[in-house]
């Protein structure tokens, strides 16, 4: 400003003269308004208008850059010292945080051991004390899967044939990017984009709506709701995915149930928290196990490569896990990566693909893989005896390091093989008894959501809630950067007088109030984006619908948004003096609580329309900027340019929080210059000041005079706070239509909000 104001000199108009008008055209008899004028003359210097208005004297101006010279070396200086001495986050499992055992839990914890105990004195180790045991046959015949690409289409998955029984746990191997995680996305109905083509079938009959309700997929990430205990996310499993008939008492009765089949006896009270702070990979491994066994699944269970970044101990007890269940009647279908002999014995069945999606092998493994190796050896490829089998095949197929055995493609090898057309046969006669046992008729219950709306919408919102108080990072840096900012900009301006000066100061507090909105927006969005992640899970599973998360997310933040307000509230108003009458007090913190309200609704509404939290912070700084741009007082309205004034203006949400709160503090509020701020001229000779300015205050100009009687005026440019609001169209008579336009933002927020949660979805698979 020094360097900008030095060399300009400012001309008056006839808006800032006083007096101005028809008969009054003498400067000599005028002063101006603006800061750092002189008596007699309309043109001001830079330099005195800076040095009235602000304090800032034009010699300081390179004392000033060799200050900001200094501050950028200090905190480089700093920067690098701090980056050196403080290391963050050493990486690793350091905690594991249990909730506190009350009388329920402590009852269901001692049922538990004393389970174990019995279990641990049993020779046999299979299976489980209650039925989950499926009956139903999956089957794909010729399946093919085609995605889009720039060039037309691409096929990842080609005419592939198979099954999955009950008792049986089957195999999905291939090399990395053979299409494991594809095809099984495919059989469990997870994609949403590409063509699917060919025959995937239960019992013979194509799977209805409530095929992915009675499926349960366990992903690769273990994507959990980080604040929730293991018997918790259990549970909330079990009363979303389970049928609603089922009473709440027998749900968390098969909970328990999972638990101890799944050993996570220690661990049922433990907070899953997050790698770091919380449980170790195997066991979070087995909590996504458990949370799908806890849907109680009607049909089948696949799993994503479970033993992943796994150690070999706790790879062996995963699939340990698994066998049990395979044992007690469960259907599953599970991705391995490169399982050692010991891991590869366990299972019963084996779908082997090759790159391009094509496949090499379906059928039974045999004891020591001897069924598997006699397919290879019919074919020319032997096995050596020190060999890992699971190693060898991939290696054999040319999905290994090494070169492919034999000169023919192994696919091919497989299309024209028996076995293909024994796989074949063995599909139809499955069918053919499915079809005969489960009858020609429908399931009766066809329902995509197991759970109804209204019960969705309590269970989601009961666990966000539980989450939002377990989390007290979130919600302390939230009001602590509240109150911060109310006291810092309250003790800035502490006990504002009456004086022309604090109306300005008055607007710039008031002007305080949209930093919140910044604030907010950086902590609300990666909060969703987290959320959303555990979502699209829990959607995928057909858990519960999009409404219901979107609403939680709302309704959790509401307490908090409270108590921001009113940390907020409370110094920002009070501590510089503003009207205190009910009428005045509580419209202001209306329009603050709307301001919380607008703020939270805003960031969900952006994070619900980006692909990521990382997208929607670079977006807000353009949002809040233009913003406060465009409300009316870094740029009065009068000086925006019309293009934006007229539609830009007034679309602002800021406008009517600005407006309607201005005018609610200056509204009559009365005005007493300071003698620094009085403009001093002398009336015309003979003449009064009072009988001079006469004719300027009957038109309606704004101000006073301290004395009518002299010939030496002294004059004060406000009377009452409307006087200054009032050129700024600001009128105090729209302040409640001012709150109602701000309150319509918020409910716009909310509706896109919904509708963003509703149709977006940038979980792409």
């Amino acid at each position: 400003m020094s360097n900008e104001f030095k060399r300009v000199t400012l001309t008056c108009t006839d808006s800032s003269l006083v007096p101005s008008g028809p008969g009054y055209g003498d400067i000599a008899h005028q002063a101006c308004t603006v800061p750092g004028s002189v008596p007699g003359t309309d043109l001001i210097p830079g330099d005195s208008y800076l040095r009235q208005a602000f304090q800032f004297e034009t010699y300081d101006l390179w004392r000033n850059y060799g200050l900001i010279l200094v501050l950028i070396t200090f905190f480089l200086v700093l920067n690098t010292i701090l980056s050196e001495k403080l290391v963050w986050g050493a990486g690793g499992k350091t905690v594991t945080y249990f909730a506190k055992e009350d009388k329920e839990r402590k009852t269901l914890n001692d049922k538990l051991m004393e389970k174990r105990k019995r279990r641990q004195f049993k020779e046999k180790d299979e299976g489980s004390d209650f039925d989950i045991a499926s009956k139903a046959v999956l089957t794909w015949e010729n399946l093919c899967y085609d995605v889009p690409v720039p060039s037309g289409q691409l096929r990842l998955l080609k005419n592939i044939f198979g099954y999955v029984k009950p008792g049986s746990l089957t195999a999905l191997m291939g090399a990395s990017g053979a299409g494991k995680t594809t095809l099984l996305d495919v059989l469990a109905r997870r994609k949403n984009i590409g063509t699917i083509s060919g025959d995937v079938l239960v019992d013979g009959i194509a799977p209805g709506t409530a095929f992915q309700r009675g499926t349960s997929y366990a992903e690769q990430q273990d994507v959990h709701e980080a604040t929730q205990t293991v018997r918790e996310a259990l549970r909330f499993s079990a009363e979303l995915r389970q049928p609603f008939e089922v009473s709440r008492d027998e749900k968390y009765n098969y909970v328990e149930e999972v638990i101890s089949l799944l050993e996570m006896e220690e661990i049922a009270d433990a907070i899953i928290g997050s790698p770091e702070t919380g449980l170790a990979v195997e066991q979070r491994k087995r909590v996504t196990i458990g949370v799908e066994l806890a849907a109680k699944p009607e049909l089948l269970l696949f799993l994503d490569e479970p033993t992943s970044g796994l150690d070999s101990q706790s790879a062996f007890n995963i699939v340990r896990f698994l066998k049990k269940l395979a044992a007690a009647g469960q259907c599953i279908l599970c991705t391995i990566h490169q399982p050692n002999s010991h891991l590869f014995e366990n299972f019963d069945r084996l779908l082997l693909l090759q790159r391009g999606g094509e496949c090499v092998y379906f059928g039974d493994i045999g004891h020591d893989a001897n069924v598997l190796l006699e397919y290879f050896r019919k074919n020319g490829a032997h096995c050596p005896p020190d060999a890992n089998p699971a190693e060898w095949m991939l290696d054999a197929v040319g999905a290994g390091m090494s070169q492919r055995i034999g000169d023919r493609d192994w696919g091919e090898r497989w299309r024209e093989s028996a076995e293909l057309a024994n796989v074949k046969d063995d599909i139809s006669q499955m069918k053919a008894s499915r079809m005969q046992a489960v009858g020609s008729d429908s399931k009766a219950d066809e329902r995509e959501y197991a759970a109804p709306l209204w019960h969705q919408i309590k269970i989601v919102n009961k666990r966000m809630h539980i989450a939002f108080w377990r989390s007290p990072d979130y919600g302390f840096t939230r009001f602590f950067n509240h109150i911060a900012i109310a006291l810092t900009a309250g003790l800035s301006y502490l006990n504002l007088d009456d004086s022309r000066s604090s109306l300005q100061q008055r607007i710039f507090v008031i002007f305080q109030s949209v930093v919140v909105p910044a604030l907010i927006l950086a902590q609300v969005e990666p909060k969703y984006d987290l959320s959303r992640l555990i979502f699209y899970r829990e959607s995928a599973a057909k858990a519960y619908q999009q409404f219901p998360f979107a609403l939680s997310m709302v309704l959790a933040e509401m307490p908090y948004s409270v108590l921001c307000a009113v940390g907020f509230f409370l110094p920002i108003y009070f501590m510089p003096g503003f009207l205190t009458s009910p009428s005045r007090a509580g419209y202001q913190f209306f329009m603050i609580l709307l301001l919380e309200l607008f703020s939270v609704t805003l960031g969900q509404t952006i994070a619900a329309l980006t692909p990521s939290a990382f997208i929607a912070l670079l977006l807000n700084p353009f949002i809040t900027v233009v913003f406060a741009l465009f409300c009316g007082v870094t740029v009065p309205p009068p000086q925006i340019p019309g293009f934006w004034r007229s539609w830009l203006y007034q679309l602002d949400p800021f406008t009517r929080l600005i407006g309607g709160m201005v005018v609610t503090e200056l509204h009559d509020r009365s005005v007493v210059c300071t003698p620094a701020e009085l403009n001093t001229f002398t009336s015309p000779a003979g003449t009064s000041c009072g009988d001079y300015m006469a004719n300027f205050f009957a038109d309606g100009g704004p101000g006073y005079l301290v004395d009518n009687a002299t010939e030496l005026c002294q004059y004060c440019a406000y009377k009452i706070g409307d006087e200054f609001s009032q050129p700024l169209g600001l009128e105090f008579g729209n302040r409640w239509r001012d709150l109602g336009v701000f309150a319509a933002f918020v409910i716009s927020n909310l509706f896109l909000l919904f509708l963003g949660s509703r149709y977006l979805n940038f979980n792409r698979r």
